[in-house]
């Protein structure tokens, strides 16, 4: 339970440099201003007019920015914020909107593999969430009440569960499924080969071995290539 409860005792260890250089490599405009921690700073330290943000988040879980507004709805609903999420627990979240979802023993058994990241974290403006972001407490009360059984959805659920392991995707799918934008090739969509035959982007999800798989582009048509389908929708 300790490595659960140490926080408040978990420095950054991030520079100004290494902050500037991963944000840059992620679209995180220099306008939200990106700031490194102090090194006697902690995750639940955060300054007003700031929100914390785990690097781990965005490998792993596959978080982009701009971030989902299904993911940002959620941690509204729950009244948490990011700072105070493992990566696994935003991993499903993101995963969700790659069409599965994980069984919590596969959170569980992969708690120990990620290594330390607790140490590297950064502030930014925290215009960069359009609602408000709160830092949560065990007696914290929801908005509204969570939704019976009666009013769960059990075959979409089945269906989403119903998928391979939790991975980190290439930008290719990420693109291709509205999570990112970070794509430098105007009028081109995202595309999946594995040998002469065309794959779905949810064909890639669903397979366990990607190693033959080459990612390319293909054109698209006028107006409607993936990022800019991302950004009007």
């Amino acid at each position: 339970m300790g490595a659960r409860k140490d926080m408040g005792v978990t420095f950054s260890q991030f520079t100004q440099e290494e902050v500037d250089s991963f944000c840059e490599h992620l679209g995180i405009d220099s306008s939200v201003n990106p700031v490194a921690p102090g090194c006697d700073k902690s995750i639940d330290q955060c300054p007003p007019g700031f929100v914390a943000l785990y690097c781990r988040h965005f490998d792993f879980p596959n978080l982009r920015y701009p971030f989902s507004i299904f993911v940002l709805n959620v941690l509204e609903y729950y009244r948490v914020s990011f700072g105070q999420l493992h990566p696994q627990g935003v991993a499903p979240l993101d995963n969700y909107i790659l069409k599965f979802c994980i069984d919590i023993s596969l959170i569980s058994s992969l708690m120990t593999t990620l290594g330390s990241w607790k140490d590297r974290f950064f502030w930014v403006y925290e215009s960069v969430i359009p609602c408000k972001m709160v830092w949560g407490h065990p007696d914290t009360v929801l908005n509204e009440l969570e939704p019976s059984v009666f009013e769960l959805d059990e075959g979409l659920l089945t269906a989403l569960r119903d998928c391979p392991r939790l991975r980190p995707f290439p930008e290719h799918l990420l693109v291709s499924t509205g999570v990112s934008v970070l794509w430098d090739k105007p009028n081109q969509d995202p595309m999946f080969m594995r040998g002469d035959q065309v794959m779905s982007a949810l064909d890639f999800i669903k397979a366990n071995d990607t190693f033959d798989v080459v990612l390319g582009d293909v054109e698209a048509i006028e107006g409607e290539d993936a990022v800019t389908r991302t950004a009007e929708g």
